[in-house]
């Protein structure tokens, strides 16, 4: 059920300029409404790709989603945490919800640098899940802890203004990259007449840029942000070195597809294929852990990446398996 009280804009952020767009409203208007009434629980966002935003007394402690890499893949992936100490630490402290100070009594993350990744990781999530398609919202009270929550919980206030900041970048961004649709491909021409000389983490990226990947299906492979991944892409977009080479579509609304006349043409495994957009992964799981990113670029079929990529609708992932997958900007 969704929240009955509704604000209109964060107080501390007067100047805000709301951006357009349906998902990001509705998401602020729910958001803001469980801060009002100081909920706790989870708001669950159903639509492309939806999410899990944990509530601590109307303030948010976490994300989860498969639009975005939650910090635990951020840690391992991008290597702050090696994944033999990251899988010892798991086994002994995720059970009992201590994952985030065993890690730092460990020394394998100090605790400012676990609380900046966490709120970067927070606010990256926020971006996916706002600037996708939103169907609905409802608040449940019956939830399951998520594994790095924070714990100086983010007011709504200071997330929808970040999102709001992040989205209006990217739509100002004369060559942009969107995030969950656009699949680029290198240009080997290019880097050779840049001398072979990239900016640090573009190498990377030129790696990953085989025409069947978005800046999402990077960012899970790299432990980046989707929004620093989404302008690092515009710009080497703009200096020519990326080209986008194909679109993943996204299915409608479910309610449009519920309304669409018989006549309209809808592949025959539709249905099937957007049942379940609102199957989220959950970071909570018994033994689910981030692995390392592989010495081949695709990840092995056992790895974590591989089941949140099976959440994704089979018509928009290549043959390969490849779906939508940080420093920030």
């Amino acid at each position: 059920m969704e929240p009955t009280k509704q604000a209109t804009a964060p107080s501390q952020h007067p100047d805000q300029v709301p951006v357009a767009g349906a998902g990001y409203d509705h998401i602020a208007r729910a958001l803001l409404a469980c801060e009002v009434e100081r909920l706790s629980g989870v708001l669950r966002v159903t639509g492309e790709p939806g999410g899990l935003i944990h509530l601590t007394d109307g303030n948010v402690t976490a994300i989860e989603t498969a639009g975005a890499p939650g910090p635990d893949l951020i840690l391992v992936r991008s290597g702050r945490i090696p994944e033999a100490s990251w899988a010892g630490t798991f086994t002994s402290a995720a059970a009992g919800g201590r994952m985030a100070s065993e890690l730092i009594e460990r020394g394998l993350i100090g605790e400012g640098e676990l609380e900046a990744v966490l709120r970067i990781a927070l606010a990256d999530a926020m971006f996916a899940v706002a600037g996708g398609r939103v169907d609905e919202t409802a608040v449940e009270h019956a939830t399951t802890p998520s594994l790095l929550p924070l714990e100086q919980p983010a007011a709504p206030g200071w997330l929808l203004f970040e999102t709001s900041r992040r989205l209006q970048v990217l739509t100002g961004a004369a060559d942009l990259v969107r995030h969950d649709r656009d699949r680029v491909t290198a240009d080997p021409a290019a880097r050779s007449a840049a001398g072979g000389v990239l900016p640090s983490g573009q190498a990377e990226i030129i790696a990953l840029a085989n025409g069947r990947r978005t800046a999402r299906d990077m960012a899970f492979i790299l432990g980046r942000g989707v929004y620093s991944l989404s302008l690092e892409l515009s710009r080497m977009r703009a200096n020519s070195l990326v080209s986008i080479t194909s679109r993943r579509s996204i299915a409608p609304a479910r309610h449009a597809r519920q309304q669409a006349p018989q006549s309209t043409e809808v592949p025959a495994n539709a249905d099937q294929r957007t049942a379940k957009a609102s199957d989220l992964p959950r970071r909570h799981q018994p033994g689910r852990q981030p692995r390392s990113a592989p010495a081949e670029i695709m990840p092995p079929p056992s790895s974590a990446l591989l089941r949140l990529l099976r959440l994704f609708p089979t018509g928009d992932r290549d043959s390969s398996g490849s779906a939508d997958a940080g420093a920030e900007t």
